[in-house]
C-alpha cells in the first residue's frame, strides 16, 4: 500500500468514526492538492462551449488519440509565452488523460523487462507503481538528503551522481522539479550534468513539471526553458496550476519518436483524451496569452502558496522546533520526526486530531518523517497554525 492510499483510508469518514473523532474537528495537511479559484477565462470557456449546441455536441465526440491539433498549438505557445521554450513544435506534444496516465503509458515505451529507472530519495511516492506495474524493471535510488542534517544536498553530489549513473546505466532517470514531497527546485547544474550522463549512455532523462506553475522565486533554472530532444523530455499537467484536478488533463513534451509510440499505446489504454477539456484549455490559453491574463493569473497563484508555505514554515519553526525544508515553489516540506512516520501519523491523528502523510513511501530517507501539505489550506492560515501547534504537543513528548 503507497502512502496515498493509506492516507485515502485514515481521511475516510467511517474510519474518523471508529477512533472517535469527528471529520469537522480534524486538520488535514494529507491532501496533495491546490484550493485557489480556477483562473476566470477558463470558467467562461466551458460555459460557451456547453451554451452551444454546435460546440456541445463537438466536445462530445472523439480526439485524435495524441489529443487535438489546436489545444497543441495552445500549449506551445503557453510555453514560449510563460516559459521561453524552444525547440517545441506541437508534433512534440501527447495529450493525455492526466500525467499519471502519461507517465505510466511512457514506461511501456521506454522501458524493456530488466531495465534500470533512477530516482531521487525522496521521490513521489506513486512513481514506483507507474514504472512496475506493467514492465518488470528495476527502481534504482540516490539519496539527496541528509537526515542526520535534515537538509537537501542534491548539488553537494552533482558529480557523485553522474559517477552513478555510468555505474548502473539506467535507462531512465526521472526527475521532478518543485518536486514531491521536500517541494525543492533542482538545479540547472544538476539536471544539465544528468543529462550529460544520461546522454553518454543513451538513456532519456524525464523531468516530471507537475508543480512547474507553483514556484516562489524570481528567476527559474535555464531547464524550464529547454525543448525536447532524443535524450530529455518533460511531463506535465494542467491540474496544479489552473485548479483542475478532477477535470484532468496532461501533456508531455517529447521527440516525435517517442510522440509516434505514445500515440499506439494510448489507443489501447485511453483510446483519446478528453475533447471538452482540450476546447476549454485552447480557447483559454488563446485568449489569456492575447489578453495579457495569464502571466498575473500564475504570479497570484504563486504568491498565495508562497505565503502559505511561509506560514507553515514559521509555525513549525515556532511550535516544534524541528527543522524542515523551506519550500521553493509547489504545497510541501517535510520534517524528521524521529520515528516511523506511519506510527506518527496513526497517533497524532488519533491523539491531536491532526492528519499527515507518512514518508515511508518517498523513500528510505523519509522513514521517520512525514510530508506536511499546504495546498488545501492556502487561504486559511490559522488553521495551519493551529494544526501545527496540535500536533507539536505529540512531538514534544517524544523529545
Amino acid at each position: 500500500m503507497s502512502p496515498v492510499r493509506q492516507i485515502m483510508m485514515y481521511a475516510a469518514p467511517t474510519y474518523f468514526q471508529t477512533i472517535g473523532l469527528r471529520q469537522e474537528d480534524v486538520i488535514s495537511f494529507a491532501g496533495g492538492w491546490v484550493n485557489h479559484q480556477a483562473p476566470y477565462g477558463l470558467k467562461k470557456a466551458y460555459k460557451a462551449i456547453i451554451s452551444d449546441n454546435e460546440l456541445m455536441h463537438k466536445s462530445g465526440g472523439y480526439s485524435p488519440t495524441s489529443g487535438m491539433q489546436g489545444c497543441k498549438e495552445a500549449l506551445v505557445r503557453y510555453e514560449k509565452h510563460v516559459y521561453k521554450v524552444t525547440g517545441l513544435e506541437p508534433h512534440h506534444i501527447t495529450i493525455g488523460s492526466n500525467s499519471t496516465q502519461l507517465l505510466f503509458d511512457l514506461m511501456s515505451v521506454l522501458l524493456d523487462p530488466g531495465d534500470k529507472v533512477l530516482l531521487p530519495d525522496p521521490s513521489y511516492c506513486n512513481y514506483p507503481s507507474q514504472i512496475t506495474t506493467v514492465i518488470d524493471a528495476k527502481i534504482i535510488r540516490f539519496p539527496v538528503v541528509d537526515v542526520t542534517t535534515w537538509s537537501y544536498n542534491a548539488d553537494k553530489y552533482i558529480k557523485e551522481f553522474a559517477s552513478y549513473i555510468h555505474k548502473e546505466r539506467p535507462k531512465v532517470v526521472l526527475l521532478a522539479s518543485p518536486d514531491n514531497p521536500t517541494s525543492q527546485i533542482i538545479s540547472h547544474s544538476f539536471v544539465e550534468t544528468a543529462h550529460e550522463a544520461v546522454t553518454k549512455i543513451g538513456g532519456t532523462l524525464i523531468v516530471d513539471f507537475a508543480y512547474k506553475d507553483i514556484i516562489f522565486t524570481d528567476k527559474v533554472p535555464d531547464y524550464f526553458s529547454w525543448g525536447p530532444t532524443d535524450n530529455f523530455l518533460t511531463v506535465h499537467s494542467n491540474s496544479k496550476w489552473s485548479r483542475s484536478l478532477g477535470r484532468r488533463l496532461g501533456w508531455i513534451e517529447a521527440s516525435e519518436e517517442i510522440v509516434q509510440s505514445l500515440d499506439s499505446v494510448q489507443s489501447s489504454t485511453i483510446l483519446s483524451p478528453d475533447t471538452l477539456h482540450q476546447m476549454a484549455l485552447e480557447s483559454y490559453l488563446n485568449e489569456a496569452i492575447n489578453d495579457n491574463t495569464l502571466m498575473p493569473y500564475l504570479a497570484k497563484a504563486s504568491a498565495d502558496y508562497k505565503k502559505a508555505a511561509g506560514c507553515t514554515v514559521e509555525a513549525i519553526t515556532k511550535h516544534m522546533a524541528v527543522p524542515c525544508f523551506t519550500p521553493q515553489g509547489g504545497l510541501y516540506t517535510c520534517i524528521n520526526v524521529g520515528l516511523d512516520g506511519a506510527t506518527f501519523v496513526d497517533k497524532v491523528l488519533r491523539e491531536a486530531g491532526v492528519l499527515f502523510v507518512p514518508g515511508w513511501g518517498f523513500g528510505k530517507t523519509m522513514t521517520n518523517a512525514v510530508r506536511i501539505s499546504f495546498g488545501p489550506l492556502v487561504y486559511d492560515l490559522d488553521k495551519i497554525e493551529e494544526g501545527i501547534k496540535r500536533a507539536s504537543s505529540y512531538i514534544n513528548k517524544q523529545s
